[in-house]
């Protein structure tokens, strides 16, 4: 294999990685409007299956998280609704909140990174002859950072291909944890109880407002194979 040739194939490495890297983000997006939905509808869990959770109504939640369109905004509603829906002062609450507490930093930090991977510049390898030049990502063309790292200002920061690559599994170990915690607090049974009493009181108005409703309501709750 040529100079040229080895060239491009670690630039079109560089580049699967930097795609791979912004995939594995787009799963801690997902986690995290996961674990929005649970704070703010009723989810089932299924013990039986891990994480799973068996999501109800879940297009509107879905559709408020999305339709933030910061990093920064999609986060803080995550921390408002659980916060939230998480208010009490027993030790069960105050851990889950400080459990969450050190997960959000970690996010928080890692999007930051995220941000480099998605916004900066992949410059192509090459061989010059005398020297080999790494295919690396750097801010953009221009920028105050690009300068930096051309040599012609104080030196700058860039990523290679191992740094990218780190973060693809930082990435990953994060939605990895993110859902192991929504799993967890989905299978709560404090927290199963809370809608569950939720749910009771909502059918007991229902009932009370109309009498038709409060038929249907029975009919449909004697009925196994809604359910």
């Amino acid at each position: 294999m040529n100079d040229d040739d080895k060239a491009r194939d670690e630039t079109k490495q560089m580049l699967a990685l930097i795609g791979e890297a912004i995939s594995e983000w787009s799963f801690v997006e997902l986690s995290l409007c996961n674990l929005f939905t649970i704070c703010t509808i009723p989810c089932p869990a299924r013990p039986e299956i891990g994480t799973a959770i068996s999501m109800i109504d879940s297009p509107v939640p879905t559709a408020i998280f999305y339709s933030t369109e910061s990093f920064r905004g999609r986060l803080a509603m995550v921390d408002a609704a659980l916060c939230a829906r998480i208010f009490e002062r027993d030790q069960w609450a105050q851990e889950i909140r400080d459990e969450w507490a050190k997960l959000r930093e970690k996010v928080r930090k890692l999007s930051l990174k995220r941000n480099k991977v998605a916004h900066w510049t992949v410059t192509p390898a090459f061989y010059d002859g005398e020297e080999q030049h790494r295919a690396k990502l750097m801010p953009p063309y221009g920028s105050p950072g690009w300068w930096k790292e051309t040599g012609m200002r104080p030196e700058g920061k860039h990523l290679e291909p191992k740094q990218v690559d780190e973060l693809v599994r930082a990435f990953s170990g994060v939605d990895e944890k993110i859902r192991d915690f929504y799993g967890r607090l989905g299978r709560h049974p404090k927290l199963t109880h809370k809608f569950d009493e939720l749910t009771v009181r909502l059918i007991r108005s229902h009932r009370r407002l109309s009498p038709t409703r409060s038929e249907w309501i029975e009919r449909e709750l004697s009925s196994p194979q809604k359910f």
